[in-house]
């Protein structure tokens, strides 16, 4: 038994299909079908059954699972307490939303490249729900993502709040001091896609005081949701920190609503058994990094 087969058994039985494992170690599919066959050898057990469509721990693959995961961090303990090292190599494949990647998500992957110049980073943008199912399923190491996981093997951790407010072109806005719902039935409101964090928070929003919403255009691009608003074909709504630099440069008003949005917390979500030394490490650096309020200056 070999501490490489016991790696290539873990991230398997933490993955959604051995491809997703294999890549995970930066390993071809073969190599890694190889090295748990030689623990399947050693053992004399079979650790998967294969006869479906996606491979599921057998009896002994169960009961190897808890005994490898401590012995897999015992030996990252001691390379991380004797040998005193903390550089990171390989790939660390991530997701964040829109909301990230148009604020702090540059700034992070400047911060992480410093910190460990061995570690290739791959950010994946997309809405929180498919973040949510490649994290379950192996494929990304983590994501940030709006809200909670309520998938089992999924652990979040909360980072940051984000508090919202509406906004929209000054000349769509004239003569309106609050926002109300009866203001809303003849606008268009402009939202990301259903699954997207904001979104949610939108609907949530619509179905607790009962308002009703005649006329929505969804987009999957926040910078382009703020170019139709400034363009007066509806309002939308953008964090707080958002609104001074859309004011200034696409004169678009922010505007108070009755009732008001509530805020959205953001999580750094993982696999809930995950102990590689890369996920401790990129949540901290995403605890120093976060900031959802501070636009982009390219946008």
């Amino acid at each position: 038994m070999t501490l490489k087969q016991l790696e290539a058994f873990y991230a398997a039985a933490m993955s959604s299909s051995f491809a997703a494992a294999a890549a995970q170690l930066h390993l071809s599919q073969s190599s890694l079908s190889k090295r748990i066959g030689e623990l399947e050898a050693d053992l004399g057990k079979a650790l998967f059954d294969r006869r479906g469509h996606r491979s599921l721990l057998t009896a002994a693959g169960e009961t190897l699972l808890p005994m490898a995961r401590d012995i897999l961090g015992a030996v990252n303990r001691a390379r991380s307490t004797v040998g005193g090292s903390d550089g990171l190599q390989g790939v660390c494949r991530f997701g964040m939303g829109e909301l990230a990647a148009m604020s702090w998500l540059p700034r992070f992957v400047a911060r992480c490249r410093r910190d460990y110049p061995d570690l290739r980073l791959e950010p994946h943008v997309d809405v929180g729900q498919n973040l949510e199912h490649r994290v379950e399923g192996g494929e990304l190491d983590f994501a940030v993502v709006a809200g909670w996981s309520s998938r089992p093997a999924v652990a979040s951790h909360t980072i940051a709040e984000v508090r919202y407010s509406w906004a929209g072109a000054a000349s769509q806005l004239q003569g309106v001091r609050m926002l109300t719902p009866a203001h809303l039935q003849e606008m268009t409101v402009i939202t990301m896609p259903p699954g997207a964090g904001s979104t949610r928070l939108f609907e949530a929003w619509v179905q607790e005081n009962n308002i009703a919403i005649s006329r929505r255009l969804i987009c999957n691009n926040m910078g382009a949701i703020s170019g139709m608003v400034a363009a007066g074909i509806g309002v939308s709504y953008f964090p707080e920190g958002w609104l001074g630099p859309l004011h200034e440069k696409r004169a678009i008003r922010a505007i108070e609503s009755q009732p008001t949005l509530r805020p959205l917390h953001y999580s750094f979500q993982c696999r809930r058994d995950d102990i590689r030394p890369v996920v401790a490490a990129m949540r901290q650096r995403v605890i120093e990094e976060v900031d959802f309020g501070a636009l982009h200056p390219l946008w």
